[in-house]
Formats: C-alpha cells, sequence, structure tokens
C-alpha cells in the first residue's frame, strides 16, 4: 500500500554484539527507496556520541568496543532522490568484557 512519493521509514534498527564489535542493521519499510545510511554510536550516560560515520549505502554498520556499558545506535537514513533525513534509534545493549583468568 505504499504509494509512489510517500516519504521512507525505517522500520526498525537491531543491534547486537559479535565478540567486541556492535553490529547495527537497519530495516527499511520499502527497500526500493534509495537511501544512504549514517550512525552514529552513543554510550548511556554521555550526551556526544562516541562515534559517527558519514552517510554511506550500506545498511550495516560495525564498531569495535573496548569499554563495558549500555550503547544505543541512532541512525540518520537520507534519500538520495529528496535529500529527507528521517532517523530512528536502537534499544540500548549492554556490553561487559568477561576475563578469563
Amino acid at each position: 500500500m505504499n504509494q509512489q512519493g510517500n516519504p521512507a521509514s525505517i522500520q526498525s534498527v537491531e543491534v547486537f554484539f559479535n565478540k567486541a564489535y556492535l553490529q547495527t542493521k537497519v530495516m527499511a519499510t520499502d527497500p526500493n527507496q534509495e537511501l544512504i545510511y549514517a550512525f552514529y554510536v552513543y554510550k548511556v550516560g554521555e550526551l556526544e556520541a562516541i562515534a559517527k560515520s558519514v552517510y554511506k549505502k550500506f545498511d550495516t554498520h560495525q564498531l569495535e568496543i573496548t569499554v563495558p556499558g549500555e550503547y544505543r545506535v541512532k541512525v540518520f537514513a537520507k534519500s538520495k532522490k529528496t535529500g529527507q533525513v528521517i532517523t530512528k534509534s536502537s534499544k540500548s545493549i549492554q556490553y561487559t568484557i568477561v576475563k578469563d583468568y
């Protein structure tokens, strides 16, 4: 029921850890939209993003995390056709470092 000209939207932002890497995957509601993505990673409790990516065509992002804590990712999706930017944040995810003794 999506008509041409409807603005793009982000269906979900999934975050998970693969070893020490925070992985982000964006799902757009319309995969035919020509979107480019930027990813801002925040550590809960800090105002400024700890990492910012430039806009790129890939809907995934990976960042190595070296400090335990709670993290979330804010995604910026920009339409290549209209220049409109939409955003969506992930849920927070906890990262802990387990040391072997």
